[in-house]
């Protein structure tokens, strides 16, 4: 009867960059598009503001910017991807990172989503 029960749903984040100080997630792991996503950025140092946006790297897909907002722990993000012919769209992720003391970090991840 295992046949018969629901798929269960993996929540599990992915670390998409990770540094001595600083360690950036995404939720759920596996990146489906059209599901909403959850970007979290946890810090050693005080980060004052984080800016960035999303673009397709297999094709265009526009410009996908992101909000974000501090929380306890850090600063999160809740983004869609959307759905295009490629089932494993590759996209980058650019981010701009600024410190309470006035440094700056830019940083362009990619990453994979796929539709199921």
């Amino acid at each position: 009867l295992q046949a018969c029960q629901p798929v269960a749903k993996d929540s599990s984040p992915q670390v998409l960059w990770q540094t001595d100080s600083l360690m950036l997630t995404v939720a759920p792991g596996n990146i489906l598009v059209e599901t909403p996503l959850l970007l979290s950025m946890q810090s050693a140092e005080p980060i004052s503001v984080i800016s960035g946006e999303l673009q397709g790297v297999s094709m265009y897909m526009g410009r996908i910017p992101l909000q974000w907002q501090q929380v306890e722990g850090g600063w999160q993000s809740t983004f869609l991807l959307g759905a295009c012919s490629d089932p494993n769209m590759r996209w980058q992720l650019a981010l701009l990172l600024q410190y309470a003391d006035g440094r700056q970090i830019r940083q362009q991840i990619e990453f994979q989503s796929s539709w199921r």
